[in-house]
């Protein structure tokens, strides 16, 4: 029975702990591109993580919480811009992701059995622990591949350019873009 109880609590933690990623629509694209400061094709090549800062709590329900604040930084070669001026680009030669969340990981104490007294005559006991570790997904987050090509949708922040989307370039987003160019506002209904 005791088995059975730790089966159904690990399966009801790990359903809890998966982080669902939202659907990115067409119309997604078309208001980040509205809104964007900067919208280019290039290619890209991480030249450093920045960890921001690291989060390391214990929650009133006993589960303890660790995971870092991370932006990552890239270089980049711009093939063409699709909404900007140039004098925007004239000295920009990196871009940032947003901050994200990595090395997310949760424990929590699931039993605590007691073993007998220390020489100090202190009890001591046996911590049965569960380890959760997820793989946490922000949907603002836009991690780039190298060797390809990139449309990107920037914001301009006072730390530099921030990615609000990318895809890799092919003829649907390309054609999603110019309606949303030639339309505006109207694009929506």
């Amino acid at each position: 029975m005791k088995r059975l109880l730790g089966v159904i609590t690990l399966f009801f933690l790990f359903s809890n702990s998966v982080q669902s990623v939202k659907e990115i629509t067409s119309f997604d694209i078309a208001r980040w591109y509205l809104d964007s400061d900067l919208v280019i094709i290039c290619t890209v090549n991480q030249i450093d993580t920045i960890t921001i800062n690291s989060y390391d709590s214990l929650r009133t329900d006993d589960i303890h919480v660790h995971y870092d604040n991370i932006r990552e930084k890239y270089s980049i070669t711009i093939d063409s811009v699709i909404k900007g001026g140039q004098e925007d680009i004239s000295t920009m030669d990196s871009i940032f992701t947003p901050v994200f969340e990595i090395n997310y990981s949760k424990t929590q104490q699931i039993n605590r059995e007691f073993t007998g007294f220390d020489l100090n005559g202190d009890s001591t006991f046996l911590v049965m622990v569960n380890f959760i570790n997820d793989d946490y997904s922000d949907d603002t987050y836009f991690r780039l591949s190298f060797q390809t090509k990139h449309l990107v949708i920037l914001t301009k922040t006072i730390s530099g350019y921030i990615i609000d989307y990318e895809t890799e370039i092919n003829d649907d987003i390309l054609t999603l873009i110019e309606e949303v160019k030639a339309k505006g506002k109207s694009y929506f209904p």
